[in-house]
This record gives structure tokens, sequence and C-alpha cells, in this order.
């Protein structure tokens, strides 16, 4: 039955394999332990610190036990995103291992059809299954907490000392009110005596402090017990209550609910069935209780007595089907087993849907490398909700690539990046429209946004996402891969100044698509040409390296290695040479039709058709209701023709209609559109013509009447101007984006989509329509 812990746990990391910020340190740990072993300089910890120190003995422990899968797949060639899965799988092993022995000394205990049922109630729960992979300090401590109740339940007591020991003072000091509950019951019933006690915690007690405070400051370059000092920051200074808060009772009427799933109906049972099990279960709940006293709550904390309350539910499912075949209400309480059980199974699923699209940021990530697979230079900026959501060292598997996570850069250093991955709601966020003139829209992600019912389908819950991510690639980077050496004015001043006391000197490689028109020539002591570029924020230096020549600042050790550093980054990025005069021509930045029409490639969908369709169908029963609009607009029309010959919007190409009387009476509303970003960056191609015969036919004497005017020589332009107001409308009101399909276009949406085409209408002839839909 343990095969089944495998084999589940196995199917949650090939689900979920991306970590959120709360595992940041630990999975970053495992990626520099396996990879940059000895070379402390470039561990992730060092640049991200987080806001408390974290252990290195759990990755430590992690990374040793799977490091001969990773060596096999690097002689494989198989690139390190794998090797995400082997580390948090081996994680997952680590927690079975102990369970398993927990489970074994259970069952002399309780039997071995109770064992049968603990393992069935631990598989179809989520949150024990799908946590135990997850590189979180809670899942690293957990093995020990197994260990430890293993130890208490089987009276092993220098095991359950030791292994409580550890998993307080190296992972997680909350546990001490959880082990402190235990150790006072054994005292108590006497099973355990004080001098027995202090022989094995106080030598057990130095040795582990020792030990985390010897391995942790070696790793953080300081002394440091890592765990002490995020007790006193979350306990003692209660500083965890900036990550958020929770009532008093939270774990009670929401964690626990979630946590154990249908199957927390039988908790109480089984303790009325089976009192050795009360002093477990009262032991939990005065923990959760006293955990409850922290404002700041969160499911993983209370984790650990998961395992300790499916005892007592494992107990009620035990005794019921040991006398299922005695007396029908047994059978029937069997059943109802099977259905409490079907029941956790079918929540797990569902959760599990909501994970797998919990995580666009590693989502983001897999899409761009499959993009840009051939690329030889990229250098992306990674925004901060895709580095909290997915993100982290063994997903950066081009080593030739850069990345970045700096969070300090303003949008016009962003710019130059070749490759963005922004945080946005809509193609028309303002964080898009930062970057229109540099960047074009590769893909986007999008990420859980709420659950809902649908009755048609089974089973009938859909999950509803939202756009959260858009990968952005700098237009014509292709043309000018050449990076510059992006020096801050304070690593300039220190470098200048040969300061070698100060190792924190600032080298940033950065792809630039053109130079600003401020960069003025200076010289330096030497007489090399600087570049000085000035933005609103920053000031940098660049320096113009050719092939000929070796610049020197500074005859000083100092300054030749930090000269070294700038020419081995400059090889890195396999460029060729940086000319500080070369300007891009005027051209190829006002080259704006061929950007806007690889900005919307991906908008004309069949969707963009339906909601046409629809919108010019309530036009053409306007029309023919309505005759004198007709009338109206075609004077105006007339007395704006010349003014719309000077609107500025020649730089977005249309095609011109076919002629219709429909159409050219709708003619003269094009130029009362506000030209906002929403339309104009989605007009550059007609969406679709109409059909003349038909519509002529249609309207009989009132179609004729309209279609006089086409005899007026009026410019028929286009009928998509309202159409393209109304999407826009559409999407402002969250009814239709670029990912909607025909199909959920539903009929209220198609009346809200006419009773927008007649307010449109409305408002540019000033006709007040008097029949509603």
């Amino acid at each position: 039955m343990v095969q089944l812990l495998y084999i589940v746990s196995s199917l949650h990391v090939l689900l979920c394999p991306f970590t959120k910020v709360e595992e940041s340190f630990n999975i970053q740990s495992f990626h520099d332990i396996l990879y940059n072993r000895f070379n402390l300089s470039e561990y992730d910890h060092n640049e991200f610190p987080g806001v408390v120190p974290r252990t290195f003995l759990g990755p430590l422990l992690i990374s040793a036990l799977s490091s001969p899968v990773v060596g096999l797949l690097h002689l494989s060639g198989i690139n390190k995103f794998w090797t995400q899965y082997v580390v948090r799988l081996t994680l997952a092993l680590a927690v079975i291992a102990a369970w398993s022995r927990l489970r074994n000394t259970l069952q002399k205990l309780f039997g071995n059809t109770f064992a049968w049922w603990f393992t069935i109630i631990t598989v179809s729960q989520y949150h024990f299954m799908f946590y135990m992979s997850r590189p979180l300090p809670n899942i690293m401590a957990l093995p020990l907490v197994l260990l430890a109740y293993d130890g208490w339940l089987s009276g092993r007591h220098k095991q359950f000392i030791i292994s409580a020991g550890a998993a307080i003072i190296i992972f997680r000091s909350e546990l001490a009110m959880l082990f402190g509950l235990l150790l006072i019951l054994d005292l108590y019933f006497k099973k355990l005596n004080v001098v027995d006690l202090l022989k094995v915690a106080v030598p057990a007690g130095i040795s582990l402090v020792l030990l985390t405070i010897c391995i942790d400051s070696v790793f953080w370059g300081r002394f440091v017990w890592p765990e002490a000092e995020v007790f006193w920051f979350n306990t003692i200074l209660n500083k965890s209550s900036d990550w958020g808060t929770s009532p008093f009772l939270w774990y009670f009427y929401s964690a626990l609910p979630r946590g154990l799933g249908p199957s927390i109906v039988l908790l109480p049972i089984g303790a009325y069935l089976d009192r050795r099990v009360v002093p477990i279960i009262v032991t939990s709940f005065v923990y959760i209780l006293l955990l409850s006293l922290l404002p700041h709550k969160e499911l993983r904390f209370i984790i650990y007595v998961f395992p300790l309350l499916n005892v007592s539910s494992a107990i009620t499912c035990s005794y019921i089907y040991i006398r299922r075949s005695k007396a029908p209400v047994y059978e029937i309480l069997f059943w109802i087993l099977i259905v409490i059980i079907v029941c956790n199974v079918i929540f797990t699923s569902t959760l599990v849907l909501v994970a797998m699209t919990n995580y666009p940021g590693g989502v983001a990530m897999t899409r761009f490398h499959k993009l840009l697979k051939n690329e030889p230079y990229v250098h992306v900026h990674i925004s901060n909700l895709a580095a909290q959501t997915g993100v982290t060292k063994f997903t950066q598997i081009h080593d030739h690539w850069y990345y970045s996570k700096n969070e300090s850069l303003s949008t016009e250093q962003l710019q130059y990046y070749t490759h963005l991955i922004v945080e946005a709601k809509s193609k028309y966020s303002p964080s898009i429209k930062a970057f229109t003139q540099t960047h074009t829209v590769l893909d986007s992600v999008e990420s859980f946004s709420h659950i809902a019912m649908n009755y048609k389908i089974i089973p009938p819950i859909k999950i509803k996402t939202k756009a959260a991510l858009f990968i952005l690639e700098r237009k014509n980077f292709r043309d000018d891969p050449q990076p510059y050496i992006e020096i801050s004015k304070s690593a300039y001043d220190d470098l200048i100044q040969s300061d070698t006391g100060s190792e924190e000197i600032q080298i940033n490689v950065v792809q630039y698509d053109n130079i600003s028109d401020n960069v003025s020539e200076e010289q330096d002591n030497n007489g090399d040409v600087l570049e000085h570029i000035s933005d609103n924020n920053n000031t940098f230096y660049t320096e113009n390296i050719s092939q000929e020549s070796t610049v020197t600042y500074v005859d000083d050790e100092e300054t030749e290695r930090f000269r070294r550093e700038i020419e081995e980054s400059i090889l890195k990025q396999q460029t060729i040479d940086v000319n500080a005069e070369r300007e891009i021509p005027k051209a190829k930045v006002l080259n704006r039709s061929d950007r806007k029409k690889k900005a919307i490639e991906k908008i004309k969908s069949e969707t963009r058709k339906e909601v046409v369709a629809s919108a010019k169908e309530k036009l053409k029963e306007l029309m023919k209701r309505h005759k004198h609009v007709a009338k109206e607009i075609a004077e105006n029309d007339i007395t704006n023709k010349e003014d719309k010959e000077m609107d500025g919007r020649g730089d977005i190409p249309e095609q011109a209609a076919e002629e219709s009387g429909i159409q050219t009476i709708v003619e003269g509303m094009d130029d009362s559109i506000t030209d906002n970003d929403a339309v104009s960056t989605s007009t550059d191609e007609p969406i679709m013509s109409t059909n003349e015969d038909s519509i002529a036919n249609a309207a009989n004497d009132d179609a004729a009447k309209i279609n006089e005017l086409n005899d007026n020589s009026i410019a028929d332009e286009n009928i998509d101007s309202i159409v393209e107001e109304v999407i826009a409308r559409l999407i402002d009101r969250k009814i239709y984006d670029d990912k909607t399909k025909p199909e959920d276009i539903k009929i209220e949406d198609r009346k809200v989509i006419q009773k927008i085409v007649e307010e449109i209408l409305s408002e540019r002839t000033n006709f007040n329509s008097d029949n509603t839909l």
C-alpha cells in the first residue's frame, strides 16, 4: 500500500512541477549546491537573502541523496529543469519513508485493517500529498516530525527526543509547542523521567545547535543560527503579521476542513470508538489552538498534525469495515465510507486542477524557452509575479542567456531588454502600453481566477482563468545582438578612485536597441572615450571597446581585475563590438505599420468575427427602422470631411470597404471615435465586409432610400469603426477578450452587444432610441 503514496506524490510533482515564493530559498539552494557547489559567491541567497535566514542543512541532505541521479542526467545532456523533478521527488521519498515507519508502528497498535484504511485516507486527501514534495521549511522538517511520532508511539524515547530536537532547533521552532505537549504526557504518565530526558536532550541539543551554526555560518558568511533569528522575527517581534492576518479560529473553520477533506466527519467518531486516540487528538487541537495566537496563519503551519488526526478517522473506517457483514446498518455505513473516500478524491482532483493554473511564472518560462529555443543570445527580464510563481534557476536552462530579476529598474531601462516577462491583466494594460514602441507580444499566460459551476458539463465545475503574464520581444533584436556594458554611476566613481576596499561594483550586460540623443563623450585620466548616457533616474557610463585595442582605466590590481571581468562578460555573451557613435536609423523607429501588424496578429480570430456579426446585425435593424439617422450621419460626414483628411491617422492602414447603403450611412462615424489604444491597436486590418446585395433586398423601401445616399459620392470608409468601439466597451465590461471562444458568447452577451451598438449610434447622432432591448 505504501507504493500508492509514491505514485500519487509523483503525479502531484508531474502535474505541478513549479514552486512558489515560499519555496524559493530551498529550491534555489538545491540548484546552487548541485551546480555551483563550492562557489558560494554564485549562490542565490547572496542576491536575494530573504527577510530571515534559513538553514542549508535540509538542502544539503536532499541534494546529497539526489546527486547520483542528477549526475546521470548531466552526463546524458538532459537540461537541468528535469533536475527540479528529481530533487522534489527525493524530498517526497524522504517524507514517505518516515511516514511508512509511522504506519508500521500504528499497524502494530491498531491492526492490519487500520493500516490499510490509514493509507487510503492519506492518499485520498489533497494537502498532505501535495505538500510532501514541496521544498517548504515545514516540509523539510516533516520527516523528522514523523520519526518523532514513531518514537513517541513506540516508546523509543531517544529517537523521539533527538528527532524532535532536530526539527525544532534546525527547521521550525514552533514545533516546540507540539512536542512539548507530547513530552508532558510522557512525564505525566511516567513513561519517561526527567533524568533520562536530560541525559539525551542536553548533549543532543548542544550538538544540534553547534551543527546548524557551523554549517550555516559558512554559507551565510556570518555567525548565524537561522531558526533562532526566525523565531525572534516571527514570534517575539510578531513581524510575520506583515504578510497577512487571519481570524483566531481560522485554522478550525478553514484550514482543517480543507486539509482533511470530507473525511473530517469521521474524526470525532474514532475518538469515541477507541479512547487510545484521545490524547493524540487533544494534543493536536491544543497545538492548533496555541498556534492560533499568532495573527499570521497558513495551512502548512499545521500540516504536522494531519497524520495524527487521520489515525482517528482510520479507526472509524476499520471499525465499520470489520462489521460490515454482521448487520445491515454496518453495511450502509460501509457504503457511506466509500462515498466519503470518493468525495475526498473529487475534492483533491478539483484542487489539483486549480493548482495547475496557479503557477503562471513557471508556465511562462517554459513557453519562453520553446519560442526562442534556437536563439543564441537572449537577455530577458523576469517580473516579480513571474519570479514568485514558478521561475527558479532550474528553469533557466541556457547558460549563454542572461536572466535578470532586478526589481529596481525603471521602464526606460527595461525597454532595452531583448525580452520581458511582464505582469498585466490584458494587452491594453499600462504595463504593456509602456513597451508598445519597443516590443511586441509573443505570448500570454493565464492564471487561476475563480471556480464556476456549469451543470451542462461533467464534472459541473469549470476553472476560470485570467491573463497574468505577457512575453514581450524587442523589435528587430536579432539585427543588433551586441550588448553594452552598463555600469552604475557609483561603481564608476569607485573605479576612478581605485577604491580597493569596495567589493560592490554593479555590472549589468544589457542589449540596447538604440541610444538616446543625450549622449556626451568624456575623457578619463588615460584618454579613453566614455559615453555618458542619462535618463530620468540613473546615469550610466559605457566603455567603448574595440577588437584592436585594450582599455585600461587605472594601473592597479583592482581595476585590472574589474577590466578582465568586463572582457569576460563580453566574450560570454558572444559579442563582437560596441560602437558608441552607432545610432539606429529613424526610419526603423518610425515604421509603425509593420509594428502594428505584428502587434495584432493574434487578435484576428473567429471570436472577433462572431462579435462583429452580432453588432452588424443590430446595425442593419437600426438602419431599417430609423431612416432619419442616415440623413444626420450623412450630413455630419459632409461637414467633417475636411477634418478627416487632417486627423493624423494615416499611419493606421485601412482597407476601403465595399459600397453598401448601410456602410455609407455610418461612414462619418469613424471620425467621432476616441483614438484610444484599445481601438487603434485593433484597426490595422478590416474585420469583415458586409453583403450589400442581401442587405438591400432585405431592407425593401427603407433600404432603397438609404442606398440613394450612395449617389452623393460620400467616401465609404468602414462600418468597422463602430464594431471596434463595441469590442473596446465589451473588454472594459469584461464580457469579451482575445481568448474568448465563439461558443462562449452567450445569447445575453449578444443582446449586450446589440444594445451597445444602439448606444453608440445614439451618442453620435444625438438620437435617443425609444426601443430598448
